[in-house]
């Protein structure tokens, strides 16, 4: 059985080192235009702040390891060009130049996500960035090292967060540019004034509601951001919108695509096509809280999917059950965190979303170290289910507390089912009644628990 995996970052390797587990004599072939697999695309904001000794602590096994202790035949720098579903073969280009056809009985499509660019006149500029691969991020590390003093980062969400950190732990003048009222989306006034004020505190500048209408060269070199308000100065502009499925390969083969854009699979990463699969940033996925597919690229997810892929490619028995949509960062010493679903997205599911509001301390008084958490939780006001929740503040544990939420959204469990579960207490780790539980305990309150 002749196995081939086009790309070697999460989904992929995890796919290929599952059918390896399974079936030691296959052939896999696995296919990738980086030098690098298992490329560790969340801490490249890390590498941009001095935390990482070089470029190579990106990549989590080396291409060299999967072909020596794994017996995967990973073929670097080398670009997919098109899938033949019906003659089941892919045709590649090496970095040589040269084309060939490679052979298969199932594929395994990884091809993760491409950022979203938008269509200003300048964004070919250089000095701006799109940081989604390896050469970007390489590309940005080799001009920080030129004098570059100011960067824009233009949008407010995670990334754009962590690298507004990133530069400004550099050393550069960073601002920071959100079309939106808020930053980090959803439309949440409390915690978007929580990180407004963290970035502040370490001179990081922010736009709010603030349009991008284009950028402006010279001489060939970005050197200001224009918006609706004026431009603004730079050497960098880093463009963080967010990204879509990269599924141009897929629908030239005529695979299915879903509602959201991204490849449609079953529950074993099947496509519609057979002997092709699909896993990780490309594909849909399930929400356990809609039961409907959308897409949602997250690092764990695309791995999970990555082995369930691999174990049904394998002849094996595997269901991937689905995501509830957990994602933490930080932003200098404010954590931040969510889970579940937004009022938005609840709202567009058919529920009834209340929520409520919580500022409570991280640590009973008699520790050391305390400080205020804020818990936001959304309910639906008619079955009381908890549907999601956000949390925010200067404490590594937000990122945990957050995780006990996607239990409990994973579960179905109601706000007063929350609110009375036996959590452990000891002041150097929580106040007796955990922020958790003072919020799903006001929420139960307005429900009328």
């Amino acid at each position: 059985m002749e196995i081939v995996v086009i790309g070697g970052d999460a989904a992929g390797m995890s796919g290929a080192s599952q059918i390896r587990r399974l079936q030691g004599g296959w052939p896999i072939t696995v296919v990738e235009r980086s030098p690098l697999t298992s490329y560790a695309a969340c801490a490249v904001p890390y590498f941009f702040a001095g935390d990482l000794a070089s470029a190579g602590d990106l990549g989590v096994v080396t291409p060299a390891a999967f072909r020596e202790h794994s017996r995967i035949d990973v073929r670097t720098h080398t670009e997919v060009l098109a899938i033949d579903p019906r003659a089941r073969r892919v045709a590649v280009r090496r970095d040589d130049g040269g084309e060939e056809a490679i052979a298969y009985d199932r594929l395994l499509l990884a091809t993760g996500a491409l950022p979203v660019r938008p269509t200003w006149e300048g964004v070919e500029l250089d000095g701006v960035f799109f940081l989604r691969s390896l050469a970007d991020s390489l590309a940005l590390a080799n001009r920080l090292h030129t004098g570059a003093s100011r960067a824009v980062v233009v949008g407010g969400g995670h990334v754009g967060l962590e690298l507004a950190e990133a530069l400004a732990r550099r050393g550069l003048a960073v601002t920071v540019v959100e079309r939106a009222a808020t930053l980090w989306g959803g439309g949440d006034p409390e915690l978007s004034r929580l990180a407004v004020d963290e970035l502040a505190a370490h001179r990081v500048a922010v736009r709010l509601k603030s349009a991008v209408t284009g950028l402006v060269g010279q001489g060939g070199q970005v050197v200001a951001v224009a918006t609706e308000g004026g431009e603004i100065a730079c050497d960098l502009c880093l463009i963080a919108l967010g990204v879509r499925p990269n599924v141009a390969l897929a629908a030239a083969a005529g695979i299915g695509l879903g509602e959201s854009g991204a490849i449609a699979v079953d529950e074993g990463q099947r496509t519609d096509r057979p002997g092709v699969w699909a896993a990780g940033d490309c594909c849909e996925v399930l929400h356990r809280v809609t039961g409907r597919p959308c897409y949602l690229p997250l690092a764990l997810a695309a791995h999970r999917a990555g082995r369930v892929a691999g174990t049904t490619m394998a002849d094996g028995e595997a269901r991937f059950p689905g995501v509830v949509g957990s994602l933490a960062f930080k932003c200098f010493d404010l954590a931040i965190a969510r889970t579940g679903l937004t009022p938005a997205a609840a709202t567009a599911a058919g529920y009834a979303p209340r929520g409520v509001t919580v500022e409570a301390e991280s640590h009973a008084p008699a520790s050391t170290g305390h400080v205020p958490i804020t818990v936001t939780l959304w309910f639906d006001a008619t079955t009381r289910r908890l549907l999601g929740g956000r949390l925010a503040g200067r404490e590594p544990s937000v990122a945990k507390r957050c995780d006990l939420l996607a239990v409990a959204i994973t579960t179905g469990m109601t706000v007063g089912e929350v609110a009375d579960l036996d959590l452990t207490y000891a002041p150097p780790f929580g106040p007796v009644w955990d922020p958790l539980l003072q919020a799903a305990a006001r929420a139960a309150r307005e429900c009328g628990n």
